[in-house]
């Protein structure tokens, strides 16, 4: 970043982190040696926060994968941590950072493909081809959504966007927000405050980032 001889700048794609943990749980057996190598490598220094669900012991087995998923929402306490980090540089950016960084949410993507990826080319002084904007179209209008783990497909927006409201648990969900209330702000995810809410589809749980 700081070589005068490249023109580097940093495009950070994210993610509410209740998708994020959804999906981990949902890949649970494809990313259960990843997640555990990301629980190993938090700072053994910082007190680690308590598991709302105290009756959810490692390795148990309870209805839904048990301990795997344990490790899946057990990452996300690491993964918010270092993307709150993130977050905060690029909120107030030193100067080799300042105008070479773009936040660019996942959400807006699938909403509003065309508008995004404009924004996206422009930030790198590129134009988009009229095929790309046919693609993203196409890979955010298909006509369902996979429950299969890292496949590629058409998928429909909509269901994309709030399939974890329906996957996780209330319990699940208070979890993620507690390791991850700090990105979550600054992206302009809003918490819930009850099932109802959650599982309220009509109401959008997105506002304007801060970044």
């Amino acid at each position: 970043m700081r070589d005068p001889t490249l023109d580097l700048k940093v495009i950070h794609l994210v993610r509410d982190p209740r998708a994020v943990a959804s999906s981990r749980i949902k890949s649970r057996h494809g990313l259960i040696r990843e997640s555990l190598q990301v629980v190993r490598s938090r700072d053994p220094r910082i007190h680690r926060m308590p598991f709302l669900d105290a009756g959810h012991k490692l390795g148990g087995k309870k209805e839904g994968g048990g301990g795997s998923d344990y490790h899946a929402l057990g990452a996300m306490e690491v993964i918010c941590s270092s993307m709150a980090k993130t977050l905060q540089t690029a909120l107030h950016p030193p100067d080799w950072l300042q105008g070479n960084y773009m936040a660019v949410r996942y959400e807006d993507l699938v909403v509003e493909p065309i508008k995004t990826l404009r924004q996206v080319y422009g930030f790198v002084n590129l134009s988009v081809s009229t095929e790309m904007e046919k693609f993203a179209l196409n890979m955010t209008s298909g006509p369902g959504y996979s429950s299969k783990p890292f496949v590629v497909s058409a998928r429909n927006a909509t269901q994309a966007l709030s399939a974890w409201r329906t996957a996780l648990s209330y319990q699940q969900i208070k979890q993620v927000e507690e390791y991850c209330h700090q990105p979550m702000a600054l992206l302009g995810y809003e918490r819930v405050s009850s099932p109802e809410e959650v599982k309220d589809l009509s109401r959008t749980l997105l506002r304007k980032p801060r970044l």
